[in-house]
């Protein structure tokens, strides 16, 4: 029996609407709550790594230009202008500038008095110092909805997907046991009071939803207004005053299930420290929110939220939830939250958060990694763990193993590093290896299709969710020389994709095919007909200004390290350089993708067996893009490979060097 139980969401059951946004597919989900108005370009660049950003309402007026860098960085990235529902702090009652926002909100305030909320003794009440209260059950509750969507929302529609009310309480008693809500200057029995309260807050959030009916609302603090609202932030999360950890994650699923579908739910932890680096606090936050469908946040203090604090678990590409949580112990789900280690599961990974007072050791199935990350090196080390042991109020993010690569041609059964452009190790380092077929077979794995490539001695064969589609001898059913593959993807709807291959050894022909193994192009011999060394191929829009994507070629063994760009139609564009020195004779194998994540694909190179595996990257046109590296120690002259993969799942690709000696790499 597997240890986890499947989570049904009773969202299934709440009211829906269709809003104008998409609440990102893949985990962890982030949000950031940023309330300080002016912006400059560098943070509105790091601004856009969050998915929802909390932004103060006066932010456009202020920065207007940090919404075109946000959005252009991140086109699904969801932004929504704060204001305070129940209040207003008293520095914006004596704002000037008459084009603020903050002006045209508040001013009317200061002709209006009635619209604040005073005690039997005509005092200004307050529940947070330098503010005042405002009265929810007069004009109040019209006044602000209508504000928010006609000078905000509408005025600057493509930039705003909603709107945040901080302080959205139920009820007002609390503040004063003087409290006059009705205004008739007597004290008013508490249940009144409360209950006049909550008929103001309900029918604001009533006419901020009919004014928004495809915008994202949400609250902060606990109002019970999710017939007409998304969700809310949960501040200071786990908070005794929820009840601590338990407690707290109660209220999290509570708000899930319970706020109007799609729900939105921002957790924030404060460090109540300017020093971002609480790693621990920080893992405590994002695991327990990651037991749910929340946007984890944390940053400095309740008084402070304007952090552009990044973590190294924050770009881990752990895909969509599996399941829902559950308790390791128990069993139990979410409808018995308790404390312990809880888990979840995910396309990439798993994530553990341990809620007691205790350190706990959990133990692992199989085939998980620590995270290799820059900060807290001690626990993120990249190592590949059967246990992990998490300390109390702790948690940790696990990636799946890494076994293959994607989207660009691999040899199978080698020794794999995942490196960035400049040679820095960012994954553990892996065997690519598939059981289904023969060691040292170049597969291409093409998962958005659903399609394998693979390469043999004589053949190649294409399989299409497991099962044979074609099969094709390149260069006849006599040749035993070992085919050279890469997968070309077509534009357009139909998304097909054409095989581009060359040989191993022998004749350097670089022939083109469809994906039924049907010749498409005769093909060419960049080196001449003499070279019988082979030829390595790679496909890539390496030339953007000109049509199609283009042919990368290096010679075989015995060649020269020349790197030639052909056209789609095997034909020389002109570009041509030696990516090593002229006098090498091992070759060159090349491989091309927007290695440094730029928009902009280029050509990698590393030399054949016999050199030392030295990895540049160039432009299409020959220009060295960063210093090269050595991807293993430079006594293995056994020769490598290179690949350009997103092997993670994280939208930026990485740089796969693989080979078959490991000498203790």
């Amino acid at each position: 029996m597997k240890r986890y139980c499947l989570f049904i969401s009773l969202l299934l059951l709440s009211p829906s609407v269709g809003l104008a946004v998409n609440l990102p597919d893949a985990y962890p989900r982030l949000g950031n709550y940023f309330l300080d108005p002016d912006i400059s370009d560098s943070e509105a660049t790091e601004l856009a790594q969050w998915d929802i950003v909390v932004l103060g309402l006066e932010t456009h007026y202020t920065s207007p230009q940090a919404f075109e860098i946000m959005k252009a960085a991140n086109p699904d990235i969801i932004l929504l202008a704060y204001v305070t529902s129940e209040e207003v702090p008293e520095k914006h009652l004596e704002e000037t500038d008459t084009n603020s926002p903050i002006y045209k909100l508040y001013n009317q305030l200061n002709s209006n008095d009635d619209l604040f909320l005073k005690n039997t003794s005509g005092d200004y009440l307050n529940f947070y110092p330098d503010t005042r209260l405002i009265n929810v059950t007069t004009e109040w509750k019209k006044l602000l909805p209508k504000f928010m969507t006609k000078q905000i929302i509408q005025a600057d529609p493509k930039d705003w997907d909603g709107i945040f009310y901080d302080n959205c309480f139920n009820d007002i008693s609390w503040v004063d046991d003087q409290v006059d809500v009705n205004q008739d200057g007597e004290a008013d029995f508490w249940k009144t009071a409360d209950a006049q309260w909550k008929t103001g807050m309900t029918k604001m959030m009533k006419q901020t939803r009919q004014r928004n009916p495809n915008k994202v609302i949400i609250c902060n603090s606990n109002g019970d207004f999710y017939t007409y609202i998304n969700g809310r932030l949960i501040e200071a999360f786990p908070s005794s005053f929820d009840g601590g950890w338990v407690g707290s994650m109660e209220k999290y699923y509570d708000v899930l299930e319970a706020a109007t579908n799609p729900s939105v739910v921002i957790v924030n932890t404060v460090a109540n420290s300017a020093d971002a680096s609480n790693y621990q606090l920080m893992r405590y936050n994002l695991t327990s929110t990651l037991m749910g469908d929340g946007f984890a946040s944390f940053d400095q203090s309740v008084d402070q939220h304007h952090a552009l604090w990044w973590y190294d678990e924050y770009s881990v590409a752990l895909g969509a939830p599996l399941n829902g949580p559950y308790n390791v112990s128990s069993n139990a789900g979410p409808d018995d939250w308790s404390k312990g280690v809880w888990r979840r599961n995910f396309d990439r990974g798993i994530v553990l958060v341990n809620s007691s007072s205790e350190d706990k050791r959990v133990i692992l199935e199989d085939g998980f990694e620590k995270i290799l990350g820059t900060q807290d090196t001690d626990l993120n080390d990249g190592t590949v763990v059967g246990s992990v042991k998490i300390p109390a109020h702790d948690g940790i993010i696990l990636q799946g193993r890494i076994a293959q690569v994607v989207d660009d041609p691999y040899i199978n059964g080698t020794f794999a590093k995942v490196l960035s452009a400049r040679g820095k190790q960012l994954r553990s380092s892996f065997f690519t290896y598939n059981s289904a077929y023969n060691g040292s077979d170049t597969v291409v794995q093409v998962p958005e299709i659903d399609t394998e490539v693979v390469a043999g001695s004589t053949y190649v064969t294409v399989y299409k969710n497991g099962t044979q589609v074609a099969q094709f001898a390149p260069y006849g059913t006599s040749f035993t020389g070992g085919v050279n593959i890469a997968v070309e993807r077509l534009e357009g709807d139909h998304k097909g994709y054409r095989i581009v291959t060359g040989t191993q050894s022998g004749g350097a022909q670089v022939r083109i095919f469809s994906s039924r193994g049907q010749l498409v192009n005769t093909g060419c011999f960049p080196y001449g007909t003499d070279f019988r060394g082979g030829v390595n191929v790679a496909v890539a829009d390496v030339l953007p200004n000109k049509a199609g994507k283009e042919i990368v070629v290096g010679a075989g063994q015995g060649g020269g390290p020349q790197v030639l760009v052909l056209n789609k139609h095997c034909k020389p564009t002109g570009q041509s350089w030696f990516a090593y020195s002229s006098s090498l004779r091992t070759g060159v194998w090349v491989a091309a993708g927007d290695v440094n994540n730029d928009g902009k694909d280029d050509i990698v190179t590393i030399p054949g067996a016999g050199s030392a595996p030295y990895v540049r990257v160039f432009t299409g046109r020959g220009h060295e893009q960063s210093p090269g590296f050595y991807a293993f120690s430079k006594s293995n002259t056994s020769g490598a490979q290179v690949a350009v993969s997103d092997v993670d799942g994280d939208g930026d690709n990485e740089l796969i060097v693989m080979s078959f000696a490991i000498f203790n790499e």
